[in-house]
């Protein structure tokens, strides 16, 4: 990742939740336990502009600031 990454966060309170966050890009960064009780803190990187905005999206932007001329 580059120096100008953005992260998201988020917790889990159950190990169950931790395979699914997995497969969904998050990433396990820390575990507390307080009155015998686990957090789960995972982050992920925010995707950028371009990854977003969807091919059609980008169509429709392009149209649109050209003035339609692109339909």
């Amino acid at each position: 990742m580059s120096a100008g990454t953005q992260w998201e966060y988020t917790t889990a309170d159950r190990t169950e939740q931790l395979n699914a966050l997995g497969a969904a890009g998050w990433e396990l960064v820390s575990v507390t336990v307080v009155g015998g009780a686990e957090r789960f803190y995972l982050k992920r990187a925010l995707p950028s502009l371009r990854e977003q905005i969807t091919l059609e999206q980008r169509k429709q932007a392009l149209s649109t600031a050209e003035g339609g001329a692109g339909e």
